[in-house]
């Protein structure tokens, strides 16, 4: 038997996954609403724009809803891997209330970030009441996942959901994570996404846009001079 864990650790703890429950289920109750009142608050927002203008207003509206629809789907296949995975290693490792832990674990998933750990805490902290052996294994369980999470799943699911590169993703994380905390990194990604759709009507898509030309080590001599003709007699 080993000793239980700090009880300032496990309040600290509890107070940390409260926070991120509270985020997800503010964030929930915000997109309910929105389902909701969609189509009021799109034409009271298209009323500001001059006639001629509305239709491409709408066409970008549900262009932004369509990107935000596949990149919540794309989360909830995450969430969903994750806490069954979660779930199904914590059962086999003889973890109590497996179910209830991969549940935060695939609740916290959404968080980016510091989400993944925080779903871990509850489990490791019931594991270190077993023995340590148990809460080194489910350490190295937390790894794995996380690394199929973040090498497999991430790269297809997120990419043809959002359509966004990756360091476009990691830079909108940090600036989100940043500016607003918990909540910032929640929607940078989406937000970001419905900023992508919003730009790219001003770029000029129909005329590529040329390589750089290369540069050969040749390139910085001086060039011979042309030989001039000599004049007609």
């Amino acid at each position: 038997a080993t000793d239980p864990p700090d009880p300032d650790e496990v309040v600290e703890a509890g107070f940390t996954i409260a926070e991120a429950v509270i985020t997800v289920t503010t964030l929930l109750v915000v997109v309910a609403f929105w389902l909701v009142e969609r189509a009021r608050l799109q034409r009271y927002v298209l009323a500001f724009l001059p006639h001629a203008r509305r239709a491409g207003g709408r066409a970008a509206w549900n262009r932004v809803e369509r990107r935000l629809g596949l990149w919540t789907r794309g989360q909830l296949v995450l969430m969903a891997t994750v806490g069954i995975a979660s779930a199904i290693a914590y059962h086999l490792l003889g973890l109590p209330s497996a179910l209830l832990l991969g549940l935060i674990a695939g609740l916290c998933e959404v968080i980016p970030i510091v989400g993944p750990l925080l779903g871990a805490i509850p489990a490791l902290l019931v594991a270190l009441t077993i023995s340590p052996e148990t809460a080194l294994a489910v350490a190295v369980v937390y790894v794995l996942i996380q690394f199929v999470e973040g090498n497999v799943l991430v790269p297809v699911v997120m990419r043809n959901a959002v359509g966004l590169s990756p360091l476009l993703v990691l830079l909108s994380l940090l600036a989100g994570a940043a500016t607003a905390g918990i909540v910032g990194a929640l929607l940078a990604v989406p937000v970001a996404a419905a900023i992508e759709i919003l730009v790219e009507p001003f770029q000029a898509r129909d005329v590529p846009v040329a390589s750089e030309p290369r540069v050969d080590a040749d390139d910085d001599a001086e060039p011979e001079p042309e030989a001039v003709p000599a004049e007609a007699t």
